[in-house]
């Protein structure tokens, strides 16, 4: 075998190690991301009927202020439960709550989900609900 052979075997040895390399990085990127969307609700498919009244009672009494009720008005937005899902108003929700001296354990994960957009949309939504607190028009 030649030099030449020789250096083209290694130089395939080390290219294909470093593809085995980026092959297996994105894999595990794949998972993450998934476990990533699984943490923010991606999971859940929106579900009809019976949800949707549940939705009804919970967006009320969440209008009406408890914020218990708004956090599971959140958890119904993030999963698409009885509502089309929609982290933005999500996390509007969460906030609001957390404002009424609500705490939510799943807050953060879903504020990792979000783009700096997207933040700042729900902080509008925020606003725009507690304006609509303001105007008593709940």
């Amino acid at each position: 075998m030649t030099t030449r052979h020789k250096r083209q075997r290694r130089l395939w040895r080390a290219l294909s190690g470093v593809a085995a390399v980026s092959i297996l990085a994105l894999l595990a990127t794949q998972v993450v991301t998934q476990s990533e969307a699984q943490s923010c609700g991606a999971g859940h498919r929106t579900v009809a009927a019976a949800s949707s009244q549940q939705y009804v009672v919970a967006v009320s009494a969440a209008h009406a202020g408890n914020p218990e009720a708004m956090i599971e008005v959140a958890q119904m937005y993030r999963d698409g439960l009885g509502v089309e899902r929609d982290l933005v108003v999500a996390h509007a929700w969460l906030k609001l709550a957390s404002q009424k001296g609500a705490s939510a354990h799943f807050a953060h994960t879903i504020s990792t989900c979000l783009s700096k957009d997207q933040m700042r949309l729900a902080d509008a939504k925020v606003l725009a609900l507690l304006q609509e607190e303001d105007d008593e028009t709940w």
